[in-house]
């Protein structure tokens, strides 16, 4: 796929005091009196009047020149100095004339594509420092009293400029949360393109919202001849045209071309992903302690909330992922960033997470949970005709597994049942609990959820959720205010009609997956809707004395279900179970054949 020609950029044109301004910076931060025109070379006094020098050698004179511009503007982007902006453009455009002027020397294109993403980095890095990007407008360039505007394009990326918050230059640095960073060498600078990630509904929107892009820095043509003004003064009056800062889709653009070459486009894959892991706050231990907590001091958020991790695209099936206990979503970034490096997945599906709190109020993340599914496709298909968003798939670790059933199946009056012994219509409650309570215990499953994936999930619970370090966790956690207050006017106001277990206290998620949890025991004898498939990832690395082969927190017994139309044993421990390879190949798998049932290709 053809990404930049090599036709003359219909862009307006500097106007020469800008270009004046420009290289009268330039000049200061290389302290020199004279620059030589891009693409010549000096000038000898020994050769004839008629000799002309090579392309190969104004190429090379100009990767010279882009490395001096670049050297130096390190110099003064060291000391915070905004020069360093018009610096880095200056050897931007030098490099990129050296491409243009010999792209068929490997020497040449190999040298100057490194010169170039080092300066477009320095470029995007110092220009947002001193707040010179404005991504509905461009980036500034030059003096303030003659700045240019480098427009900013996106090139096959579901946003425009318009809702880019930053533009942000790949991270050198990993996570320990991604096992792989995958990364293709090219042209150009990969970024992670922050958007302002309400594009759908705020409702839906995570800390942080980045797509992968590469940053391409477009400028015109370099003249075939320089003119011999130009020799004389220099960049001031030579014929440049205005650049323009192209934000391309890797995925979609795998190639770029310069001149008569073309190249491969650069590309950092796991960059918005690093991106959002490093505005996310770490919420696994707090969630379990301090579920539901808006506290300051604590400073978190640990409501429960769906989030879109990319810009919905009608005709993409949405896959939820699910996490478990003591966790947050982002234990799901490493298998995430693994299957977008399967193209179905880029191109059929997007990743959708659940961030909710592990500590208590188990049944009440279900309904919100619930409420939340229901409102986004409502939302992203108010008209009903995507199809694919009536095919989601759930994916659900751990107690994720047990939220992601109880989203498919029909509750009747089991779950009721399994904690009073009077109809629910006959108690005396306020408004508000009724609602609140009815949403916990009587519900309907989405019809839109088509497949379910559960990964390491204890069906029938855990006999860690009976010893003592389960215990003393559960007395450990915080319940909700709200919530403890509700269930005490039910309590209080229906004496004799609930059990002993339930009339207590609010169950917290640690009683309720304990093997002999009456609740647990009634979602276990529930089943999915015939439209819905479920499937089993169950890991046996640990042997246990008291509860046979499991993976050190659930068995291998726990974690099979008779709902299940597929079964795959891992070598692996709870906490590594998702990660595995051989769970991701699984996953895969399992969205290859709801792929071909959808409908949706």
């Amino acid at each position: 796929m053809k990404f930049f020609v090599s036709e003359q950029s219909r862009h307006r044109r500097h106007t020469v005091p800008a270009i004046a301004a420009e290289f009268a910076i330039v000049m200061v931060i290389l302290g020199i009196a004279f620059c030589q025109p891009v693409g010549a070379v000096p000038i000898n006094p020994m050769a004839s009047p008629r000799q002309e020098p090579s392309l190969h050698d104004r190429a090379k004179a100009s990767v010279s020149q882009a490395k001096t511009l670049l050297l130096g503007s390190n110099t003064i982007a060291q000391k915070c100095e905004p020069r360093a902006i018009e610096g880095y453009f200056s050897a931007a455009q030098a490099a990129w004339n050296a491409i243009w002027l010999c792209p068929d020397s490997r020497e040449v294109v190999d040298e100057a594509s490194e010169i170039y993403s080092q300066s477009l980095r320095g470029l995007l890095e110092s220009a947002s420092k001193h707040g010179r990007i404005d991504p509905a407008r461009g980036i500034l360039i030059g003096p303030k009293w003659g700045r240019v505007v480098i427009p900013i394009v996106t090139q096959g990326l579901p946003v425009d400029a318009s809702v880019i918050e930053a533009v942000l230059p790949a991270p050198l640095e990993g996570s320990a949360r991604i096992t792989r960073r995958h990364t293709r060498c090219g042209f150009g600078l990969p970024v992670a393109v922050r958007t302002k990630a309400k594009l759908v509904s705020g409702e839906f929107a995570p800390p942080r919202q980045s797509i992968a892009a590469t940053a391409v820095l477009r400028f015109s043509i370099p003249l075939d001849k320089p003119n011999k003004l130009s020799e004389l003064v220099g960049l001031v009056h030579a014929d440049v045209s205005p650049a323009v800062l192209d934000l391309a889709n890797p995925v979609e653009i795998a190639r770029v071309q310069i001149g008569s070459i073309k190249n491969p486009l650069a590309a950092d894959f796991t960059a918005p992903l690093l991106d959002m892991l490093a505005g996310m706050p770490k919420s696994g231990l707090n969630g379990f302690m301090n579920p539901f907590s808006n506290s300051l001091l604590v400073g978190e958020q640990t409501q429960p909330r769906l989030e879109m991790l990319e810009p919905h695209q009608a005709g993409r099936i949405p896959v939820v992922f699910i996490h478990g206990l003591v966790s947050d979503e982002g234990t799901w970034f490493d298998m995430i960033n693994e299957l977008r490096m399967w193209p179905p997945f880029h191109r059929y599906f997007e990743p959708w997470v659940f961030h909710y709190p592990t500590g208590s109020g188990f049944l009440h993340s279900s309904a919100v949970l619930r409420k939340e599914l229901t409102a986004a496709v409502a939302i992203c298909d108010p008209q009903g005709q995507d199809s694919a968003l009536r095919h989601m798939v759930m994916v659900g670790h751990s107690l994720g597994g047990i939220h992601a059933k109880l989203q498919v199946i029909d509750s009747g009056v089991e779950l009721w049942n399994a904690v009073a012994c009077v109809p629910f219509e006959s108690l005396r409650m306020s408004e508000k609990a009724k609602e609140e309570f009815r949403s916990q215990f009587f519900f309907e499953a989405r019809p839109f959820i088509r497949r379910v994936i559960c990964i390491a999930t204890p069906h029938r619970g855990s006999t860690i959720a009976s010893l003592g370090i389960g215990r003393v966790s559960s007395m450990m956690v915080k319940k909700p205010p709200e919530l403890v207050e509700l269930h005490r006017e039910m309590v209080d106001c229906n004496p004799g009609a609930f059990f002993a277990d339930y009339r207590k206290g609010l169950p917290t998620t640690v009683d309720i997956l304990q093997p002999n949890s009456k609740i647990l025991q009634a979602i276990e004898h529930l089943h999915p809707r015939c439209t819905v498939a479920m499937h089993s990832v169950i890991g046996n690395e640990h042997q246990s004395l008291t509860s046979g082969p499991g993976d050190c927190v659930v068995s291998m017994a726990s974690a099979k279900t008779s709902n299940a139309v597929s079964e795959l044993i891992v070598p692996a421990t709870h906490v590594r179970v998702h990660h595995h390879p051989l769970t991701i190949d699984e996953v895969e798998a399992i969205l290859t054949e709801h792929l071909r049932g959808s409908g949706v290709q």
